[in-house]
């Protein structure tokens, strides 16, 4: 079992040297994360009320695999979750919708999280003789860690390593800031409705 330290790497040069030791690339990240936010735009009035995250989330894991498999990185399909795989580091990337990312706090998810991501995850808190103390280390059991790439509605993303418990995100042991989204402020991106294509006339005609 290995024990990590939580660290969160807002500095560019930082992150793109421990994206290099995961075998991982910025750009390539980012761009994945604008398949998830352009396919939120396709969401209309027509259809259902979680249509626009459903697509964020279809595409996000589409552009995940479709930009960054090759080399070492590999479809990766189990117990319901999607995303890629490195069988050699023994890595796993996921995608998130998430309420905030790139911010002060661990980013929380959108929608609850199966048992099967709880599982993926394999990490635990360590808790000290049942002290409340704050937690400066991570346990994580079995071969693979799963990080998640996590992009908020304003554009921002992040790529971290979470506890999984309770169906969210319970803490993010490592945090890779990303991009801070701020190129996006003039696109409205919705999560929880659909666009407000209100101006669509709707004309029924009989055959």
């Amino acid at each position: 079992m290995e024990s990590i330290r939580p660290a969160t790497i807002a500095d560019p040069d930082e992150g793109d040297a421990r994206l290099t030791e995961l075998e991982l690339e910025r750009d390539r990240l980012i761009a994945a994360g604008h398949h998830a936010l352009a396919a939120r735009t396709s969401a209309s009035q027509l259809h259902p009320a979680n249509a626009a995250g459903y697509f964020s989330y279809a595409d996000g894991v589409k552009g995940l695999r479709a930009e960054n498999m090759g080399d070492n990185w590999q479809f990766f399909r189990s117990e319901g979750v999607e995303g890629i795989c490195n069988e050699v580091l023994k890595l796993r990337v996921l995608f998130a919708n998430v309420l905030e990312s790139c911010g002060k706090i661990s980013p929380q998810a959108r929608s609850r999280k199966g048992a099967g991501s709880e599982r993926v995850a394999c990490g635990d808190m360590f808790d000290a003789a049942g002290v409340d103390l704050p937690v400066s280390v991570v346990k994580f059991r079995g071969d693979y860690k799963t990080y998640y790439l996590m992009v908020d509605q304003n554009g921002a993303m992040e790529l971290s390593l979470p506890i999984v418990k309770g169906g969210n995100f319970l803490r993010c042991v490592e945090r890779i800031f990303l991009i801070d989204g701020n190129d996006l402020d003039e696109i409205a991106f919705g999560v929880d409705e659909p666009a407000d294509e209100s101006y669509l006339d709707i004309v029924v005609t009989r055959k």
